[in-house]
């Protein structure tokens, strides 16, 4: 975010994206990315491995449904890392991995 940036600041202190003017509401972003995993998990199926290329938003949300935590506890996330979330037959989510990048050294 933009260092010093009144909006930015704004949205890190109230941790919702939908400050920004325009910005989707943010119910709806947070069932737009589960929906997205279930897709995926049901795309994929039981037992199989899926890869997601996702903006950081994307990740932050998703990570923070795995872990039931603040909204914007995982906002800072490196471009080109992995996150690995695991998803249970019966729903639960598991945030197995954040923000890897040890396969960019």
């Amino acid at each position: 975010m933009a260092a010093g940036d009144p909006l930015a600041l704004r949205v890190l202190t109230e941790e919702r994206w939908d400050v920004i003017p325009n910005a989707e509401p943010g119910d709806q972003f947070t069932a737009r990315v589960r929906t997205g995993i279930e897709k995926v998990v049901e795309m994929t199926g039981p037992g199989g491995s899926a890869v997601a290329v996702v903006h950081g938003g994307v990740i932050a949300e998703a990570c923070r449904q795995a872990t039931a935590s603040r909204p914007m506890a995982f906002v800072s996330v490196d471009n080109c890392s992995i996150t690995r979330i695991v998803v249970f037959a019966d729903g639960r989510w598991l945030l197995r991995a954040f923000n890897d990048t040890a396969h960019l050294d």
